[in-house]
């Protein structure tokens, strides 16, 4: 091999390096388009999803839906709804724990149904509120504000 094509070689595989680094510095692939206004986008792999998608059909990741405290004595404290099953009550052995004498030991639950979140009274003395309403049973819409006891929080999905 003559010091020429060596030297070829070595100048190829330099700008190759160069092209690969500036392409992934602008964050993304050719089969990756960047998202418009208002679209959704998958948590997973960044591609675009469709609006009636309740999971991404490319890699299986489904938004997780989060509960924003905004009165009680979780307030600015987040809890993400991981669980099939978040409990709510004042004893050890809930998901949220809630030292306050309105709040039953097993109060209520959120339940994670297909893509829905469904709150439930687990047959409380004070019962649960969704938007100022007493309710045994609701499907969660993002936005609604549920009242444990003195606790509020507010339901949101990503």
């Amino acid at each position: 091999m003559t010091a020429g094509a060596l030297v070829g070689i070595i100048v190829g595989v330099a700008i190759f390096l160069l092209f690969c680094i500036w392409f992934l510095g602008r964050g993304g692939t050719p089969s990756t388009p960047k998202p418009k206004a208002g679209q959704r986008v998958c948590g997973g792999c960044q591609r675009v999803m469709l609006p009636a998608w309740t999971k991404c059909l490319f890699c299986g990741w489904a938004p997780a839906a989060r509960l924003e405290f905004i009165l009680g004595p979780m307030a600015n404290q987040v809890l993400v709804l991981a669980e099939e099953v978040t409990t709510i009550g004042s004893v050890a052995g809930n998901t949220v724990v809630l030292a306050d004498p309105a709040v039953s030991r097993k109060h209520a639950g959120i339940r994670k149904v297909e893509s829905n979140y469904e709150l439930a009274d687990f047959g409380s003395t004070n019962g649960v509120y969704v938007n100022g309403q007493k309710v045994p049973k609701k499907t969660l819409e993002p936005g609604d504000i549920i009242r444990v006891g003195n606790t509020e929080a507010v339901f949101k999905r990503e």
